[in-house]
């Protein structure tokens, strides 16, 4: 019995221990990006209809800029996420931009079929140093930098970013779930 009892708390010692180290690698990682505290860098490109669409037409919106392609299996894979939020929270100043490092044509394609509800904006090639100014030094897609309300760059996530680590961005930021 004794030895149970030490064996069950030695269990939820090392769980917590991993709990703790998790956080804080966590945070770590946040704060490696040299982006993370910076007013977001200004820049224009052109939607699905052509129009050019400035960065600054959401200031004062909390922001999910989300380079990504069409080729992206994990881009692929979080858009039908980042489509139900953008409904869900778009009344409460929440915007979703696309940025697709890809071909027009099947941009487009996508974006109909998959009924993107959200801004998509079309960088082909130049969308690599567009995100290098938004921190991905690596070129990494997906590839979503979070900008709050006053235009800083508050958190960046390479690779695909779930729903449930996007309600949590989320409700850090006061929205209403």
């Amino acid at each position: 019995m004794k030895n149970t009892l030490i064996f069950i708390v030695a269990i939820i010692i090392a769980g917590g221990s991993g709990f703790t180290l998790q956080k804080s690698l966590s945070k770590s990682q946040k704060s490696n990006n040299p982006a993370i505290g910076l007013q977001r860098p200004e820049f224009a490109a052109p939607d699905l209809t052509g129009e050019y669409r400035n960065i600054k037409e959401w200031d004062g919106k909390v922001i999910f800029l989300n380079f990504w392609a069409t080729w992206c299996p994990p881009c692929k894979k979080e858009i039908p996420d980042f489509i139900e939020l953008q409904a869900a929270y778009g009344n409460q100043g929440l915007q979703f931009v696309g940025i697709a490092v890809d071909d027009e044509g099947a941009v487009r394609e996508f974006a109909e079929t998959m009924g993107i509800n959200y801004p998509s904006l079309v960088v082909q090639a130049d969308g690599v140093g567009l995100a290098k100014r938004y921190g991905n030094g690596i070129g990494a897609l997906p590839y979503t930098v979070i900008i709050n309300r006053d235009g800083e760059i508050s958190n960046t996530f390479r690779g695909e970013l779930s729903k449930i680590r996007a309600k949590e961005l989320l409700e850090e930021r006061g929205f209403t779930l």
